[in-house]
């Protein structure tokens, strides 16, 4: 069952950051690119790397620790494993649709 929950407002985002979150114990992270906001879970699919601590590039995140990416254009979709180990050797990434309403983040969790 999705429930839209308020994240944070949309001026405490800067662009090109990801910013982490907890929204009732589930831990998130949103990034601000080109007008768009992006909301994924917080812990790689491989072992838990931080996302937080990664970076976003063209819409792809990357895994600070072994170096997973995850298409946020795709669903999630990981594209390359750890370590350099193909597209798909992970599973996929949990991305959440994002709305904006008065200046309010909102997320569906």
């Amino acid at each position: 069952v999705m429930a839209r929950k308020r994240v944070c407002g949309e001026r405490d985002l800067q662009e090109g950051r990801l910013k982490a979150f907890d929204v009732d114990g589930r831990q998130i992270v949103l990034y601000r690119e080109g007008g768009k906001i992006y909301a994924f879970d917080r812990w790689c699919t491989h072992e838990q790397g931080d996302l937080a601590a990664g970076s976003v590039e063209e819409g792809v995140v990357t895994c600070p620790d072994h170096g997973s990416q995850f298409d946020l254009e795709n669903r999630g979709a990981n594209v390359l494993g750890p370590d350099g180990e193909e597209a798909g050797s992970v599973p996929d990434l949990p991305v959440f649709k994002v709305s904006v309403v008065d200046g309010d983040v909102f997320v569906d969790l």
